[in-house]
Parts: structure tokens; sequence; C-alpha cells
């Protein structure tokens, strides 16, 4: 078995970044890319969308999701970016638990997501809605084994952090997908 990631689950709570860097990195690694967002039951969605935070109750069947798109990529050994918020550390855990996945945290201050999401109306997940992530948001620790990028910088910033993180943690990350060697 290879040891690099064969799924990348880019973490942070919303107005992080998570969509842009996610569709950056699959189009960086030439692999499918899920949005995360599109994995919550209606159910879910409809109640973000009426401004009420959801509980632990609520993101279990959507986590269930999400491990499921997970576990069919690793099954077929496809490579695969998917965006999951990942707020607890149990949740983080249990990704991480499926094989071969490779948590990225995109750190950004509570002040700039703020900014994001005001200046962002195309969204079911407000403003409004931030603080309860932030304080559902379990602290990340260091044998948790999670890349952590900045998010402040511009786009190509944050990339060139992150790029260099993944190639230099995992060399082979450099070479086409088809040299890579997936099984």
């Amino acid at each position: 078995m290879n040891n690099y990631p064969l799924v990348w689950v880019i973490i942070g709570v919303s107005g992080s970044g998570k969509t842009t860097i996610g569709r950056w990195l699959s189009n960086y690694l030439e692999c499918d890319y899920l949005e995360g967002d599109r994995r919550h039951p209606p159910a879910n969605i409809i109640k973000m969308s009426s401004k009420k935070s959801l509980e632990d109750a609520d993101r279990r069947q959507w986590l269930e999701t999400v491990k499921a798109d997970i576990r069919w990529s690793l099954d077929r050994n496809r490579e695969l970016v998917i965006t999951c918020s990942a707020l607890k550390a149990d949740h983080r855990q249990q990704l991480k638990s499926l094989g071969r996945v490779q948590l990225v945290w995109i750190k950004v201050p509570t002040a700039i997501l703020k900014q994001r999401l005001a200046n962002r109306n195309n969204h079911f997940m407000g403003a409004e809605m931030l603080d309860s992530q932030i304080a559902a948001f379990e602290t990340i620790q260091p044998d948790e084994n999670i890349i952590t990028i900045d998010g402040i910088p511009s786009i190509n910033s944050v990339v060139s952090e992150l790029k260099a993180k993944i190639t230099k943690q995992f060399p082979i990350l450099e070479k086409p997908w088809w040299e890579r060697g997936l099984d």
C-alpha cells in the first residue's frame, strides 16, 4: 500500500475557504472533488436556511454520508478531495480512521470569518450562525496529525503554502496522477 493520502478532507468552519482550497487541490491532484455542504440532508439545509444552527444529532447523518463518499473512493483507489467542517475531534477521528485520509485545516480568525460571511449572499450558512460553529469547534491537537494552513493571505499565498506542505510531506504528489501508482 502507498504511504500518501488518497482522500483529502478540507476542514474548518464556514467562511474559512474550504470550497476554494478544495477545488484548487482537486485540480492540482487531477482528482475528484465533492462539496461537503451538498452532502447535507434536505432537513439540515432547511434548518440552516432558517438561520438555525445544527446540533450533533443533525450532523450525524451528514457525517455518515461524507464517510460513505470517502469509503467509495478508497474502495476504488480513486483520489478525492472533499470538504467537511469536522468541528468535533470525534468527527475528525472517524474520518481519519477510514484509511488513507489526510485532513487539512484552514485556520482563519473569527473577525475575518465574520467579514467573509457578511459579504457572502449565495449560501444557506449565514454569518449569524458562525458563533455556533466556533463554539462547537474542538481545538485541534498535535496528535491529530492535521496539516494546518493559514487562511488569511491571498488565495495564491494559501495555495502556495498548501502545495509546499503537502509535497514536502508526500513528495510523490509532485508526479501526475497516473505516475503515482494508486494501488
